[in-house]
């Protein structure tokens, strides 16, 4: 079957992970149900599965966040497929990176109430990606002197959730979803999920997607839309049972 779909494949239309055989992965988060299909990992170095039990309460499993200092999170899960073009082409073209992180409000931010309101999970979204892309962006003017050439906005700021319109949302299989992307000009996409377990905790799905051997937006390829059809079909297959 695999064969048969990378005679279909090509540059314009490369082959990704196939999620209809693949097997499920399971996660009990102190009684909260999460499940989704995980093709085989694909790239060099090793994948990353945590233990299928997690106690979401327990703090030394967690890595707190330096920036900000609103959260802490832990990696569940870490993967990556690759993207082909047909039998005898290029091979592979490109690849995404999955993470999937657990994440935990820290007890002492208080600025939101529940990450089960829309509009609190938004503002966290959007207090974070400043944290982290904000401030990035922030160091840069700060410090001209690091860098090898002058400072262009237009191409070297990240680009990243500024206002709950920057954040969609949808709804799948009962779970509540809050996404958007982040990247620079004319660079590969960071893809990013969010879903509230608690008022406290949310999973994140971090996909991050590259290409290999030529540039991600080359018209002679149509490597994120790939990634991006990827990733809507991982999403179908995620189902989560709160208490």
């Amino acid at each position: 079957m695999r064969w048969l779909r990378r005679l279909k494949a090509s540059k314009l239309n490369p082959m990704g992970p196939d999620f209809s055989a693949a097997p499920w992965v399971e996660f009990n988060l102190s009684g909260k149900k999460l499940c989704f299909r995980c093709p085989p990992h694909e790239l060099s170095g090793p994948s990353e599965i945590k233990p299928e039990t997690v106690n979401i309460y327990q703090d030394d499993i967690y890595l707190k966040w330096e920036k900000g200092k609103t959260g802490m999170s832990v990696d569940l899960v870490h993967t990556g497929w690759k993207f082909l073009d047909k039998p005898f082409g290029d091979g592979a073209i490109g690849y995404v990176t999955l993470y999937v992180r657990l994440q935990r409000r820290d007890p002492h931010y208080r600025k939101i109430d529940s990450l089960l309101n829309h509009n609190d999970i938004k503002e966290w979204i959007i207090t974070y990606s400043d944290n982290v892309w904000g401030y990035t962006n922030r160091e840069l003017i700060a410090h001209p002197e690091r860098q090898a050439r002058p400072i262009d906005p237009e191409r070297d700021f990240w680009r990243y959730p500024q206002n709950k319109k920057d954040i969609h949302t949808m709804s799948k299989n009962d779970v509540d979803w809050f996404y958007y992307s982040v990247d620079k000009p004319n660079k590969a996409k960071r893809r990013f999920w969010h879903t509230p377990l608690s008022e406290d905790h949310e999973l994140a799905f971090i996909f991050n997607s590259s290409s290999i051997s030529r540039d991600y937006y080359e018209e002679d390829h149509d490597l994120d839309g790939a990634v991006e059809r990827t990733v809507h079909e991982f999403i179908e297959n995620v189902h989560i049972k709160l208490d």
